[in-house]
């Protein structure tokens, strides 16, 4: 048994690092997680799950004081190596606050833990007045027991989620939120209903009112819509001689022209159709740009494109991903108002509010997010997961023009 104090050459961090270096397992729960401490463990923890060894860590939520960076860095670093696992400790009310400091190693039949004060921040580490007592034991022994046990409660589903990037986005939204109040030394107000506890709350609630039967006639209608919108995106790629007067009816399918409806079923893109006709080349390079690389990764096409839309009047983010989501519906989702406005207001997840905001890497995580939330809900792809959230959003927009004449 040893006690141990950031005083001594003998600090915190340094027992860290070795353990690390020795140990097959690791379990870690900490209150607060930053950039700053994990900067330090950051190539130790590299190495230990590139080696194939299990290591899962658990942090707090309360007060807004773990860092996103630092989470994205784990969940980043897990997604690589899956090993590790990271997790947000649930924190939906203010009692009890998870304000553990606990340190689990294990290797073979020898056990080390360290309980005390010290985060993994640069303070808790290296500066800070923190103690802890390490002690050395068996795998069976009573004290492991207990300590590992305690750890699996912490990190059970009754008491902690995956920190997927659905839930760290989310959990974004409530830093900076809190990052205002904490200026002042105050905690922020209970999170709202749907920051409380993402759990799919909202979205599952919207899915469960959903008639499976028409839900599935929907589906099977929008999957023949967009089989037709690929068709005419085909014909638009692989004219010879496209001229303004050919592609004018090839864009008035996709986008609707007055008294029909278009494959897409796009409102903004009807009203700006007109701007985009005589940029047929343009656009023409671009719907070949995203069939060619329809299987690359959402990031790389969405970065091309942007560049080949900025060159087509009346052209937007909109067409880049309606694009996309046509050629392939399993990995590229539909970027405009509806979604986020839905992802924003029911799951108080902090992503821009603009499409036309949305950097290549910005769309890259927003794919990543719809794809997680559809494999959560039961969606069958982009498309599903499109229809899902503009129905929810235009109950949102009904209530919120109802709401609007009722205070007039």
């Amino acid at each position: 048994m040893r006690f141990l104090t950031n005083d001594t050459n003998d600090k915190h961090l340094d027992n860290l690092l070795s353990h690390l270096d020795h140990s097959t397992e690791a379990y870690i729960a900490i209150a607060f997680l930053k950039e700053s401490g994990l900067n330090e463990l950051i190539h130790s923890l590299t190495n230990f799950v590139e080696a194939g060894k299990k290591i899962d860590i658990i942090t707090g939520q309360n007060f807004g004081l773990t860092e996103p960076k630092a989470l994205y860095t784990l969940r980043n670093l897990f997604e690589e190596n899956k090993s590790g696992q990271i997790y947000l400790a649930n924190a939906n009310k203010h009692t009890p606050i998870f304000h553990p400091k606990l340190y689990l190693f294990k290797n073979g039949s020898r056990c080390h833990v360290i309980a005390g004060s010290a985060n993994v921040t640069g303070g808790g580490l290296l500066n800070n007045d923190e103690c802890s007592i390490l002690i050395d034991c068996e795998v069976s022994s009573t004290l492991w027991l207990d300590a590992k046990a305690y750890f699996d409660k912490l990190t059970s589903p009754d008491n902690a989620e995956k920190g997927t990037l659905v839930v760290i986005k989310q959990y974004e939204t409530f830093y900076e939120q809190q990052r205002q109040h904490n200026k002042k030394a105050q905690p922020v107000p209970l999170r709202n209903k749907s920051q409380q506890d993402f759990n799919y709350g909202n979205l599952r609630t919207h899915f469960s009112k959903f008639d499976n039967k028409k839900r599935n006639e929907t589906f099977k209608n929008k999957m023949y819509d967009y089989e037709e919108a690929k068709k005419v995106l085909d014909n638009i790629a692989d004219h010879q001689r496209l001229t303004q007067k050919a592609f004018e009816p090839m864009l008035d399918s996709l986008v609707s022209s007055k008294g029909t409806y278009g494959w897409w079923h796009s409102g903004s893109l009807f009203r700006l159709r007109r701007d985009v006709y005589p940029y047929y080349k343009e656009f023409q390079e671009l719907v070949r740009y995203i069939r060619l690389n329809k299987s690359a990764n959402s990031s790389i096409v969405y970065k091309g494109a942007r560049d080949k839309v900025d060159q087509i009047y009346g052209a937007s983010v909109n067409y880049i991903t309606e694009i996309m989501m046509t050629y392939n519906p399993e990995a590229f989702a539909n970027l405009n108002k509806n979604p986020i406005t839905v992802l924003r207001k029911e799951g108080g997840l902090n992503i821009k509010s603009s499409s036309e905001s949305f950097t290549a890497k910005d769309y890259e995580e927003y794919c990543e997010i719809v794809k997680e939330i559809s494999d959560q809900l039961g969606l069958r792809n982009m498309l599903e997961a499109d229809s899902f959230f503009n129905t929810i959003y235009w109950k949102l927009d009904k209530k919120s023009t109802k709401n609007q004449k009722h205070d007039i």
